[in-house]
């Protein structure tokens, strides 16, 4: 017998997605202008699902988050000024609610395409003052210490990048060795 392993499903199975639906449909079915307004309302977040290529997808949830929030108003002025039909018609034909509720998704699009390149920038920056401060550390051991502090440096850098870790690293031509290297003591 030939025997495949299935890949774990994750998220809801076909019983969970039906029982959200059962649990809903009722819900959709009193609040049918508010489904009206929605439905309108976040058409960016599912283009922004439908359009998203990225392995994560997770553009929908930076242009659903923000477009939810402009819409927010208006299902409350809907639920405050007669929860009808028409009156969701009414909203959604607004031009000044239309350019909120889409002018807001167009921020979280804003958002999730400019918050990666900065982030980046920053971390950059970041990176590079760390490594100035490192190099001025560094003259200042090997003016306190000597330079035979400096020996096995370019190795264990090496092997730092390519291990990822320094903590085991012996002294040079010694291979990998569990005990960490013992410093020179210092000049007097």
């Amino acid at each position: 017998m030939n025997e495949t392993a299935q890949p774990e499903d994750k998220g809801f199975g076909l019983g969970g997605k039906l029982g959200v639906l059962v649990a809903l449909a009722p819900l959709v079915l009193i609040s049918i202008p508010t489904v009206v307004l929605l439905a309108v309302a976040m058409l960016p977040t599912g283009v922004a699902w439908i359009v998203d290529r990225s392995i994560a997808r997770l553009s929908w949830l930076a242009v659903g988050g923000v477009n939810l929030a402009g819409t927010v108003p208006f299902i409350a002025e809907l639920w405050t000024t007669g929860h009808t039909i028409p009156r969701a018609l009414e909203i959604i034909t607004d031009v000044f609610a239309i350019m909120v509720i889409y002018g807001a998704a167009g921020i979280g699009w804003l958002l999730y395409s400019s918050i990666p390149q900065l982030l980046g920038t920053f971390m950059a920056l970041t990176a590079n003052r760390r490594i100035e401060a490192l190099k001025a550390q560094q003259v200042k051991l090997i003016e306190d210490w000597g330079p035979e502090v400096k020996e096995g440096a370019d190795h264990a850098v090496a092997e730092f990048m390519r291990r990822g870790r320094v903590s085991d690293f012996g002294p040079p031509g010694e291979g990998e060795t569990s005990g960490a290297v013992k410093p020179p003591s210092p000049k007097k």
